[in-house]
């Protein structure tokens, strides 16, 4: 998965045909500006952190999408949560795999008297899986029908399991290794920063993302706002938070 279950956004609601100007046409600019901080950090770690700067949100956000570590993570507190935006599903993660979805991750720990990892699914409310995926349109609580074999079983089960709101949570070493993922499956990409607001320790940041996936390929986008806690000295980004769209409360109906 992605920050922010973005990929996944980005895969539903892309424009085809529009080109954008590069963001790692940066890449140089931040080069520099990495070297710079290293020395900074250096004389930093004396006197202490100053508190986060607008500048420091726009340089953060623009690294976590070109997957530069090395800077993002100068700027996460120790005990950093990245808390992805909520979905309404049924609480796995899975792998199309020989004509069925094989579980991968459980998000929801309630699911697992249902599903757990390694479970295969084969039909979903009548219909045969195929690589789409599953497709779990409704409310909260309403009925699915599945389908599965459980792992090291051979009998085919059928299960009937309620949709849940679910949630990704990342700590600051899956957080880092997952904008890696993100960032080496696009090619190219633009990053829009239209507004960051700081107030005391919160931050809200609202930016819309494009990318392609090969060179001259079809574009994808998305808009998110996202809301940044800080730590105490306010140095360090302790909490990131991604907002419901109105795409996401209108997905849950047929």
């Amino acid at each position: 998965y992605a920050p922010v279950a973005q990929l996944d956004r980005a895969l539903d609601s892309g424009s085809k045909g529009h080109r954008f100007k590069s963001c790692r046409a940066y890449a140089q600019r931040f080069m520099l500006k990495i070297k710079f901080f290293l020395f900074y950090l250096t004389i930093s770690i004396s006197y202490g952190f100053p508190p986060i700067k607008l500048d420091d949100v726009d340089t953060f956000i623009i690294s976590k999408y070109l997957g530069d570590t090395s800077y993002v993570k100068t700027l996460l507190d120790d005990d950093f949560k990245y808390y992805h935006t909520p979905y309404i599903g049924l609480g796995v993660k899975s792998n199309y795999v020989d004509g069925s979805l094989l579980v991968t991750r459980v998000i929801n720990d309630s699911i697992r008297a249902y599903l757990n990892v390694g479970d295969r699914i084969y039909e979903h409310n009548g219909k045969i899986i195929d690589s789409l995926g599953l497709s779990t349109n409704g409310a909260v609580g309403e009925i699915q029908k599945l389908v599965i074999v459980k792992k090291g079983d051979s009998l085919f089960n059928e299960i009937m399991i309620p949709i849940s709101e679910n949630q990704y949570i990342d700590d600051k070493t899956t957080f880092l290794e997952s904008i890696i993922r993100y960032n080496d499956v696009w090619y190219d990409f633009d990053l829009d920063i239209k507004d960051i607001i700081i107030k005391k320790n919160k931050i809200v940041v609202y930016y819309k993302w494009e990318g392609s996936k090969i060179e001259m390929g079809d574009v994808y986008s998305f808009s998110a706002i996202e809301i940044y806690t800080l730590n105490k000295k306010r140095n360090r980004i302790l909490k990131i938070e991604g907002i419901w769209s109105e795409k996401q409360f209108r997905d849950q109906f047929n």
